[in-house]
């Protein structure tokens, strides 16, 4: 999934009729058959790069679908959210060019952000530091921190660790046309799921060991859709990876394979906590839960009706808070959902990260350099 985004600003999203299916082979062994779905939507991940804009395409979301749809009834319950006013902590890029961001928080003191400027930032105390430049090799897609000590950052098919004073040299491990997503439960364990808008491209699979990384070959129809777009990982033998045309994909410390319960199309971020409950949710204002082993059936969010949820996160299995691209939160409290808090004003942007260590911390960073916290 922070991250490849997805908002009226960009050229990847255009309604007409797919089809797309995916097939994981592990070193050349194909594991999985074929899933083959019938849905609208498509995918095309545009990416800034260390200099490339992001294109601007007016026929991408019609406005009266970025409009939050408040919930009524029984369905809510009282915001519980309290975040602090949003702060700049860097690049912002102009009304254009949007510098993505994404976030982790291992800690409730200690979290690590970083940029589509090559740039990382860090969260001490309620404190950002400066940002600094990380050679990556351009735009930094997604990082992952398990402790103060260990965090991985991925950009452009390259990887680096940050042991808690400094980050080592790049890691080649996938392509370089590819956004990624990052997930790292341990030191000695992370995932990367990687998408791109090539036709016929597959999606990058990869794990690490605290050494080196395993790729795992993936091949799809090369529709824009058939991609995977986001990962979390509890345990190095539990992790759960989604794509936009509504599949799920398990590891278990050996093999990828694909669930069997029916999932919602456009599944854009997940988020799985260390008791192996997850949560993933759809640009579409869905969610869906994974509990004793069992996806649940999906439902909606009603604080996102009708519009486009972006990121989750889970610091429980009893409190997940999600963040949309309007800017507004909602939060999942043993089963119900909050009223929702808009924590950055000013409408729509390009993409939004939130990182919740614990039920009452959590970071949220945009597009626009802003951050925010609770």
């Amino acid at each position: 999934m922070a991250e490849i985004n997805f908002f009226a600003n960009d050229s990847r999203f255009g309604i007409t009729p797919k089809s797309a299916c995916i097939d994981v082979v592990v070193h050349g062994r194909v594991r999985i058959g074929r899933t083959i779905t019938q849905f609208l939507g498509s995918w095309l991940a545009i990416r800034r790069g260390a200099s490339v804009t992001r294109q601007v395409s007016a026929s991408v979301i019609l406005l009266s679908s970025m409009m939050l749809m408040f919930p009524d009834g029984a369905s809510a319950v009282t915001s519980p959210d309290k975040w602090s006013p949003p702060v700049s902590i860097g690049a912002k890029g102009s009304s254009t060019t949007q510098v993505d961001y994404s976030i982790s928080c291992p800690t409730s003191s200690f979290c690590v952000s970083v940029n589509g400027d090559g740039q990382v930032l860090y969260y001490r105390s309620g404190v950002w530091s400066l940002p600094r430049s990380l050679a990556l090799g351009g735009s930094i897609n997604s990082v992952s921190c398990s402790s103060r000590t260990f965090c991985v950052a991925v950009a452009q098919g390259h990887a680096s660790v940050y042991n808690g004073h400094k980050w080592s040299s790049a890691v080649h491990f996938g392509p370089t046309g590819d956004t990624y997503k990052v997930s790292c439960p341990r030191p000695t364990f992370c995932a990367a799921v990687g998408a791109n808008g090539i036709p016929g491209g597959p999606s990058a699979l990869v794990t690490f060991n605290g050494h080196t990384w395993t790729p795992y070959k993936t091949t799809s129809t090369g529709k824009v859709d058939d991609r995977l777009l986001s990962v979390s990982c509890s345990t190095p033998q539990f992790c759960m990876a989604t794509n936009f045309d509504g599949q799920i994909l398990s590891f278990n410390g050996v093999t990828w394979t694909p669930s069997r319960s029916s999932a919602p199309k456009f599944l854009v971020s997940i988020s799985c906590t260390k008791s192996k409950y997850c949560m993933a949710v759809t640009t579409a204002g869905q969610s869906m839960t994974f509990q004793s082993g069992t996806w649940r059936t999906s439902k909606t969010i009603p604080a996102f009706k009708n519009a486009f949820a972006y990121a989750v996160s889970c610091a429980s299995e009893t409190e997940c808070s999600v963040i949309g691209l309007g800017g507004a939160v909602t939060t999942w409290s043993f089963g119900r959902w909050s009223t929702p808090f808009t924590v950055f004003p000013g409408g729509t942007v390009a993409g939004v990260g939130i990182s919740c260590s614990t039920k009452t911390f959590c970071v949220a960073v945009n597009d626009m350099g802003m951050a925010a916290s609770r």
